[in-house]
This record gives C-alpha cells, sequence and structure tokens, in this order.
C-alpha cells in the first residue's frame, strides 16, 4: 500500500478523485480551484482519525478572506505528488515576488542553507493570485540532521531578520519526518512541540535526533 504523503506535500488530483470538503458548501469553490489546475497540500490529522483518506487544505488569498478549505481524498485519487517549492526555484521567478527589496532578501536567505517554501509565497508562485503583501512573512522548510547543524542554522536565521528587518518562519525537519518550529527551537525550553503527520507533542529537546527506538 502506497505511503501517505508527507505534511506539507503538494498533491494534485485525478480528474476522477472522488474528493469531499470537510463543509459541503466550499464545494463549488474547491472545484473551481482544481478547474484551474492547482494543487491542494497534506495537511496533519489526528493520530486517532478514524477517516483513512488524505486530509487536504486549499489556503485561499487574503481578498478572499483567507480561508482555508480543507477536504479529503482517497490516497489513490492523488494522481502527482511533490515537495515544496525549493526557494532557489522561487527565487528564479522575480515575477512572484513583490519587491526587489524581498528578492534581495531571499537570495540571502537561500546562501544560508537550502529551504523549501509554504505558505504565501508558495501559494503566489504557484496560482499567480495575490497573496504577499508588504507585510508578509516567508515560510521555509530546512532539513537538519544534527543539533549542531540545527544551532548553526537558527543562528544565522536571527541574524537575517536583525539585518533585512524581516521575519522568516518554518520548521526544522528532522530525521523520520518530523519538524519542530524553529523560532521555538531556538528558545530555551527543555520541551518543544513536534509535529508529524498524524498529529503533535511535546518532546524533550535532547531527544530530536535520538533514532526512534535508541535511548538517549
Amino acid at each position: 500500500m502506497p505511503e501517505q504523503p508527507a505534511r506539507h506535500t503538494l498533491v494534485w488530483m485525478s480528474a476522477q478523485a472522488h474528493w469531499r470538503a470537510d463543509v459541503p458548501a466550499q464545494d463549488p469553490r474547491l472545484a473551481t480551484w482544481f478547474a484551474q489546475g492547482w494543487p491542494a497540500v497534506v495537511a496533519r490529522r489526528a493520530a486517532d482519525d478514524p477517516d483513512p483518506r488524505v486530509r487536504l487544505g486549499v489556503p485561499l488569498p487574503p481578498n478572499e478572506g483567507k480561508q482555508r478549505l480543507a477536504l479529503r481524498v482517497p490516497l489513490q485519487d492523488i494522481a502527482r505528488q511533490q515537495p515544496p517549492l525549493a526557494l532557489h526555484a522561487l527565487i528564479a521567478r522575480p515575477d512572484r515576488l513583490i519587491s526587489a527589496e524581498w528578492y534581495m532578501a531571499l537570495q540571502g536567505l537561500d546562501a544560508i542553507a537550502p529551504a523549501r517554501v509554504f505558505g504565501a509565497f508558495s501559494w503566489q508562485a504557484l496560482t499567480g493570485l495575490p497573496y504577499v503583501h508588504a507585510q508578509s512573512d516567508i515560510d521555509l522548510l530546512w532539513q537538519v540532521h544534527t543539533p549542531e547543524v540545527a544551532d548553526r542554522l537558527v543562528q544565522r536565521l536571527q541574524a537575517w531578520e536583525v539585518r533585512e528587518g524581516r521575519r522568516v518562519d518554518g520548521e526544522l525537519c528532522l530525521p523520520g519526518g518530523a519538524a519542530v518550529n524553529w523560532r521555538e527551537y531556538a528558545g530555551s525550553a527543555r520541551e518543544v512541540l513536534v509535529k508529524r503527520i498524524d498529529g503533535a507533542m511535546l518532546a524533550p529537546r535532547d531527544t530530536l535526533f535520538v533514532p526512534a527506538g535508541v535511548a538517549a
């Protein structure tokens, strides 16, 4: 049986997909969205959720109330999937950014570490709809495999924010498919919220990079 796609994965459904919105009144808007050839994004599901279908989201732009439309689809009805956009691919499309200043700032972020984009910048690049405004944050995902890499990365992100006067949000993607908010990781709490495809829970900081089944 194919595995459930990871959080933040972009998915395109087959023309015959049997999807259903969590709120039936949102079906027409979603049908129009998918008719444009645009994707949905894989969302986190509760660990005790009995529904085997993939949980998806479609965030609408601010001029449509910034709603997030939720739906579910059988895994076999997903025709194509891909990881979130790479940051360098977004930079290669300056026509989808709002200013030359953002372009330069994102080049600086890309120089810190490879990253993938989700949130407003991603959806504007994918659809051409107006998601990004002058006060927007950028949301990124970084793969980290050791605490040393994570520590060095958060220090550089903090310095970027000070230098650029902008905010970067996002997650450190850990070995095994879990993730933690980079800003929370940069704090001093002994426990941090760890997100997985099937939910989220607090975990001791010193266990984040310990392989599953191995005692710390």
